[in-house]
């Protein structure tokens, strides 16, 4: 007889704690909606298990300095960071990593206005610069490059890059033209005439291997932007895959009853049950001090670091380990 663990055991489970043995009370669909629920969303913040720790790594592109977060994927990150293979400053402050890599604009006057909307033909002299970007979950366009002139109502007339080599409007709206973040030849096509200096704003850089990451609004932000190819690897913790067939298992086996008694509390939570709910968390928590125990083990025989760590000397002639 083999011992359970598949999502057809923890179905089972389910039922009897919250007595619903006929489908017709609790479908299969549903409790593996609330399976599936406890164990993607619940449990990886309740408990940072080891097991679930992992290297998350990507490939820059060259002249391509943000990278998104597969934040669904994944819950956090850590250091140590890695970028071919150098261990890397890594930081999840904009004022500490822009205080080291400044956002300096290089403001230039391009061309003039001649009274139409365009199209304008010019090209940026200090170059290779940043390229905007459009952060996970959110449309709106962090532009880094900036054109702009006068209308004929004396108002500003702006043209920003949309990160793919376009332009957009102060209100995100797609102008006509392009921008070439390397060589400077941009084309542009404002919504309204604009007379005297159109002036041109961005942010040059030259591009090396990368040496820092920030990490902010679910973005790895590289310093040097990369010239070619790295590759960046830095700890994370994942988000569980999700069981969908009743032979599946969890990443672990023993997990099964701590995702049972999981679902379970959000059915009877649903149904408000409370006495129903009362008499299950106590083995709730006895089973999630049980998941939580491997974690707790294997972290308990790693050293605590201090300044000497590095410092030692295995498996023989460590003279800190002498007196």
């Amino acid at each position: 007889m083999s011992v359970p663990s598949t999502l057809g055991d923890i179905r089972t489970k389910v039922r009897k704690l919250t007595g619903s043995p006929d489908a017709t009370q609790l479908t299969d669909a549903e409790i593996d909606e609330y399976v599936n629920t406890y164990y993607s969303y619940d449990m990886p913040q309740q408990l940072r298990l080891f097991n679930l720790k992992e290297e998350y790594e990507f490939y820059t592109q060259p002249n391509i300095d943000t990278y998104p977060f597969p934040r669904n994927t994944y819950r956090t990150v850590n250091t140590p960071a890695f970028i071919a293979g150098y261990q890397s400053f890594y930081s999840q402050s904009e004022e500490q990593f822009y205080r080291i890599y400044p956002q300096l604009e290089f403001i230039e006057t391009l061309t003039s206005g001649n009274g139409t909307a365009g199209p304008y033909s010019f090209t940026f002299t200090n170059t290779p610069f940043l390229r905007g970007y459009i952060a996970p979950g959110n449309p709106l366009v962090y532009s880094q490059v900036l054109v702009s002139g006068v209308n004929g109502a004396g108002g500003n007339e702006i043209a920003r890059d949309d990160g793919n080599g376009g332009w957009v409007d102060e209100a995100g709206n797609a102008l006509i033209g392009t921008v070439d973040y390397v060589s400077g030849a941009a084309t542009v096509t404002f919504a309204n005439p604009v007379t005297g200096d159109i002036k041109g704003q961005n942010i040059p850089y030259q591009a090396a291997r990368p040496q820092a990451i920030l990490f902010f609004n679910d973005l790895f932000f590289l310093r040097p932007v990369p010239d070619q190819a790295y590759k960046v690897q830095i700890e994370a913790f994942r988000t569980p895959t999700q069981l969908m067939a009743a032979s599946q298992e969890p990443l672990l086996n023993e997990w099964w009853q701590y995702l049972a008694y999981g679902a379970a509390k959000k059915i009877l939570e649903d149904r408000l049950d409370l006495d129903g709910l009362q008499r299950i968390l106590p083995f709730l928590e006895e089973q999630q001090r049980l998941v939580l125990r491997r974690t707790l083990v294997q972290q308990t025989v790693e050293r605590t670091a201090t300044i000497y760590t590095e410092q030692v000397q295995f498996p023989y002639n460590n003279d800190f380990n002498r007196f």
